[in-house]
């Protein structure tokens, strides 16, 4: 229309979010059809302006908004009415505060590019009016203008005001917005400042490589990126630049912007620099040839200009938070993996701290028995998936990821046809390795996975590599552990008999406990063997000390004491001679505390009484359970081996009849510890003893061990060896 007439028109909106673009149509339609271009400059501030105060509006009001556009002559006037009064509009910010305050720039706007605006009140609505036109530079006159504009708004108050819903209870607070939100306000904001059809941001990565971080409005960019023409200006090479990090972002599954029919064949974009540095840009399309102007890039610049320091200040708060976040969850991983010793364990708790916090699935390859790697543990958020990956698992040829390399692509093969539809959908997937190594030892592979809709991040990429370097040491400490366990096992079996003789009328048991978790030699021992026939030694000693030199002297005592019994010395030269050779030791040497004795059978076996004789070298004193009742000492205590030089010894001897029965133990026993009080004080082993009458003697064994056990609160600090002998 080429005249210019004059136009007033209403529209009633609806709180919902796309109230703001039914807003830019209407007010961009009405200036149009009273005659202005679309190129003129009150157009796209109306527009803008219109579409601000509504989205304040729906937010804020949370009620349905009347709409009022009115052009006469050369002026524009459009009222914004909602149905809150008591949603007081605060006053408009300054300049200063903005850049410490994301919200409240919707009155910044009319402020800046209105020739004049204002809010009016009544009792059951309020109207937010602008006015747009050239500034005469008389004072009255603008008041008169201002006047009228606020009449019209207050006429609109009284045609409209009718009592409407209560408020929604929904707000938005901008000064709670993280990074994308500010992001997607961001290019809200720059869609609305030029009324685009759509809006995004692309921010530069840690790398410097610009990614797409929010868009706003419909339809992408659908025209070929080589299609420019080289005499093109300047902007078509930002064009270029935008559509091919588009087309890569768009080939990475996002969907950031609804595709729509209708190509866009416009497009502007400006910088996003913060304290000097350019972090990004903003980038505006429409579907309408050559749309933008000089004045469009100075408003879209504008918008870039007031984000680019809230938006540079919520990134580095948002870095910071997921550096945080990131510490947090490997400080918490480190103490869940070093608080397991067993390789299974650590492995499953790798899993669930990677599943599905970080991946769909993963898999641990480890070393087998043929020196190649296999699945040791498979995991899948799906449970009903992890039969069919761990069945691709094991056809695919392992992953061969070098020590010292880092994360490293990989695919799982293309499942055999026929296949389940689980296994083709994993065989799709793609699949990270990364290296389990500690102490430049390679301990296998870990590998991780996501659904191909979800490809991992790179910062997901990174905390799974820390995690597994973590995982790594954690799988070697358990290895160690294991091996040295499996040696102090060894050792210890060594330094015991591995069973017990067979005595004619006599029934033997012994009971061993090491105190800890095992992972260390103990110093306590028994033996019971045959010296010569007819004539049985049995032995039980405590070396002082724990661990490997412990156990030297424990195996050069044990196997000492059988060389010189079936020399056919008697008990107190057997001591006397194995004094001899600690003292010889030196410092190396360990004191020693042994009962050593000689057994010998009544003829022809049960029934009868067998002879003992015996020496207790600085040892618990043994103690017998007579058949008939009552619990004696049979041995007087002597200089334990080791301290002495020359030391001589005396046997005690005593007849033991059928139904005796003779117990030894070490200080494990004795000394078990309640508080302050130790199990042997008031003579308290005699007393356990003595309830054991008419029991077997592994049932002794089992008594005495449990009334150890349930004696003191806290786990036994002493080892624990038992020796029972009783007549038949």
């Amino acid at each position: 229309m080429d005249a210019q007439q004059n136009v007033v028109a209403a529209a009633d909106l609806d709180p919902e979010p796309s109230a703001a673009a039914a807003a830019r149509r209407f007010v961009r339609d009405t200036l149009i059809s009273a005659g202005l271009s679309h190129t003129d400059d009150r157009v796209a501030d109306a527009v803008l302006l219109a579409s601000e105060l509504v989205t304040n509006a729906i937010v804020h009001a949370g009620t349905p908004v009347q709409l009022t556009c009115k052009f006469t002559g050369a002026t524009v006037e459009v009222s914004v009415l909602d149905r809150h009064p008591a949603r007081v509009i605060p006053d408009v910010p300054s300049a200063a505060a903005l850049i410490d305050r994301p919200s409240g720039r919707g009155l910044l706007l009319p402020a800046a590019l209105s020739s004049s605006w204002g809010v009016t009140y009544g009792q059951v609505a309020k109207a937010i009016w602008f006015r747009l036109g050239p500034d005469t530079g008389d004072p009255e006159a603008a008041a008169v203008q201002a006047a009228q504009a606020g009449q019209a708004a207050a006429d609109a108050l009284a045609a409209g005001g009718r009592p409407g819903p209560p408020p929604a209870a929904r707000e938005a607070d901008l000064l709670q917005l993280g990074y994308d939100e500010l992001l997607g306000h961001a290019v809200e904001l720059a869609r609305e400042a030029v009324a685009a059809d759509a809006a995004y941001a692309l921010i530069a990565d840690e790398d410097g490589e610009l990614r797409m971080r929010a868009a706003a409005g419909g339809g992408i960019p659908q025209f070929p990126v080589g299609d420019g023409d080289p005499g093109a200006p300047p902007g078509a090479a930002g064009m270029s630049t935008f559509l091919d990090l588009y087309s890569r972002f768009a080939e990475r599954g996002a969907d950031l912007a609804q595709v729509q029919n209708e190509p866009l064949h416009s497009l502007l974009t400006v910088p996003l620099a913060a304290e000097g540095r350019v972090t990004g840009m903003l980038a505006v399309a429409a579907a309408e040839p050559d749309r933008f102007t000089e004045a469009d890039l100075a408003r879209v610049q504008e918008v870039a200009d007031q984000v680019a320091l809230p938006l540079e200040r919520a990134r580095l708060a948002e870095h910071d938070r997921i550096r945080r976040a990131r510490l947090s969850f490997l400080a918490e991983a480190s103490d869940l993996l070093a608080g397991s010793l067993d390789q299974e364990k650590t492995i499953a708790l790798a899993a669930q701290l990677v599943v599905p916090r970080l991946a769909a699935w993963c898999a641990a390859l480890l070393p087998d028995g043929n020196g190649g790697l296999s699945p040791a543990y498979v995991w899948h958020a799906d449970e009903s998936m992890t039969d069919a990956l761990t069945s691709l698992l094991g056809e695919a040829p392992a992953p061969q990821v070098p020590i010292g390399a880092g994360a490293r692509q990989w695919s799982l093969p293309a499942a055999p046809s026929p296949a389940p539809a689980a296994a083709a959908e994993l065989a799709s997937d793609p699949a990270w390795c990364f290296p389990l190594v500690a102490r430049d030892r390679s301990l296998g592979v870990f590998v991780i996975g996501r659904p191909r809709e979800g490809a991992l991040a790179r910062e997901a990429v990174e905390l799974a590599e820390d995690l597994t370097r973590r995982v790594a040491l954690a799988l070697d400490n358990a290895r160690l552990y294991s091996e040295q366990l499996q040696a102090t096992n060894a050792l210890q079996r060594s330094l015991l008999p591995p069973e017990l003789p067979d005595i004619p009328g006599v029934e033997l048991a012994a009971g061993y406990q090491a105190a800890g978790e095992g992972n260390e030699v103990g110093g306590d021992f028994y033996d019971v063997f045959e010296a010569t026939p007819g004539r049985w030694r049995f032995a039980i000693g405590d070396v002082c000390g724990k661990g490997p030199e412990a156990a030297a002297v424990t195996g050069l005592t044990r196997h000492a004491l059988r060389i010189l019994a079936r020399e056919g010395h008697d008990v107190p030269t057997v001591l006397e001679r194995l004094n001899e050779l600690i003292v010889d030791e030196g410092s190396r040497a360990r004191f020693i505390t042994l009962i050593h004795g000689e057994l010998i059978p009544a003829p022809g076996g049960s029934g009868g009484q067998a002879a003992v004789s015996l020496v207790c070298a600085g040892h618990p004193r043994p103690l017998v359970l007579r058949a008939a009742g009552g619990v004696e000492a049979v041995a007087e205590s002597q200089p334990l081996l080791g301290v002495l030089d020359g030391v001589t010894f005396e046997a005690d001897t005593f007849r033991m009849f059928p139904g005796d029965l003779l117990l030894c133990v070490t200080d494990g026993v004795t000394e078990r510890r309640s508080g302050g009080r130790l199990l042997d004080d008031g003579d308290g082993l005699r007393g356990l003893l003595a309830g054991c009458s008419g029991l077997n003697a592994g049932s002794v064994v089992a008594r005495i061990q449990r009334a150890v056990r349930e004696f003191g609160s806290e786990p036994p600090t002493d080892d624990m060896a038992l020796l029972v002998l009783r007549g038949l």
